[in-house]
């Protein structure tokens, strides 16, 4: 390519700006543009002069860049949400210029800003299941938190699976089953009782896969709930994507936690949960809600019961995978194959069917062999996949 300073050099030589334009095809316009730079600006004109524009009416304001990091830094250090969409939410509610969640990403990328992610499934390529209405299912599990000496405590909740509604949550010094059941019956008293439960198959939950001396009939929770007329549907703890939504909800949980002093007691820690539960429910706006609070979502509908539940299907069976790695199941006129695989040929399981969604756990441990979505059009049902290792643990 022909550089400035060739064309310069060509066209002061003697031979003349018409003539070096001829020669290189170029205009003679922009030779003479180039001549006369020289003359003004010496070899500073050899350079290539940026194509930058002068102005940029299109550029975020400094102000609006330094409020952004800002907020982002407030954000982080009380333990909350720090993404561009919670970081737009906050500028807006306090009356400042909120430019768009991308917008706001690039801007925390230039200033490395952004936490790297590891690499995970395309949205898209994830199938969620999610309840139509309020109080059609409530995810149950608890976690653990360490008070200020180091002492563990464990912490029980409940979330509204349609909303991400906190209906309950409490610490406890060990969750037992008597705890489980009247916990989760006084947040029925103060939000009604739901169509059905999702949780793992700990033994505070269910007594289904007690084995040996220890097994019984069904314990207080399965109890309140066969009275209630409410679903049971029990997970495991091997595929968090069943219980998806808690699980990230505990690494909300304990962000907020982390970014506080840690509680001395118990009664400490509780007033803790109180305060984080108003602020959950009424306080962070959700993508998934379409930027609404849990709160928000939780109120918008009429919220299903147990005489309500638009669930179409319930079964549960005891059966044993054949020699093909299959299950087989008649649902909605003819007969499905559910593929669980070779390896569990045999295996006596337990089956449960909600709607179309199908779980298969092995009956001695409980551990969840493989997940359906029944598709209707097909009689060989492939297993749901399961989550991304880089998917965190509990």
């Amino acid at each position: 390519m022909t550089t400035n300073e060739q064309i310069i050099r060509m066209a002061l030589s003697g031979i003349g700006v018409e003539a070096t334009a001829r020669e290189l095809d170029l205009s003679v316009r922009w030779v003479r543009t180039l001549v006369a730079r020289y003359r003004a600006e010496g070899e500073h004109a050899f350079q290539p002069r940026s194509k930058r524009p002068h102005t940029s009416p299109n550029a975020t304001p400094t102000a609006t860049r330094e409020a952004i990091i800002t907020t982002r830094n407030y954000l982080l250090g009380n333990g909350y949400d720090a993404g561009a969409e919670s970081i737009a939410y906050q500028l807006h509610i306090h009356g400042h210029p909120a430019p768009s969640a991308r917008t706001i990403h690039r801007i925390l990328t230039a200033e490395n800003a952004v936490t790297p992610q590891p690499h995970k499934r395309p949205r898209s390529s994830i199938r969620r299941f999610e309840a139509s209405q309020p109080n059609e299912r409530w995810q149950g599990d608890f976690t653990h938190v360490r008070l200020a000496n180091g002492t563990d405590c464990e912490v029980l909740n409940f979330i509204d699976d349609h909303s991400r509604f906190l209906v309950t949550i409490a610490a406890h010094t060990r969750v037992t089953g008597t705890i489980v059941t009247q916990q989760f019956a006084q947040a029925c008293l103060d939000h009604g009782h739901p169509a059905s439960t999702l949780t793992d198959n700990g033994m505070v939950f269910t007594s289904r896969f007690t084995q040996g001396k220890r097994a019984t009939g069904k314990n207080g929770f399965e109890k309140y709930l066969h009275d209630h007329q409410i679903v049971q549907i029990n997970g495991s703890p091997a595929h968090p994507q069943t219980q998806g939504k808690i699980e990230r909800f505990h690494q909300t949980l304990k962000r907020w936690l982390n970014a506080r002093p840690p509680a001395k007691t118990t009664n400490q820690l509780n007033t803790q949960l109180a305060e984080f539960q108003h602020y959950y429910n009424n306080e962070r706006p959700h993508r998934a809600l379409n930027r609404r609070t849990p709160a928000q979502a939780y109120n918008n509908l009429p919220k299903s019961s147990p005489e309500t539940s638009d669930l179409k299907e319930v079964r549960t069976r005891q059966d044993r995978v054949d020699q093909d790695g299959k299950v087989s199941l008649r649902y909605a006129g003819r007969m499905r194959h559910l593929a669980v695989g070779r390896p569990h040929k045999g295996t006596p399981i337990h089956l449960a069917l909600i709607d179309n969604h199908a779980w298969i756990a092995d009956s001695k441990t409980g551990e969840i062999l493989a997940e359906f979505i029944i598709d209707t059009t097909k009689g060989y049902q492939r297993k749901q996949k399961p989550p991304p290792a880089s998917e965190p643990p509990k």
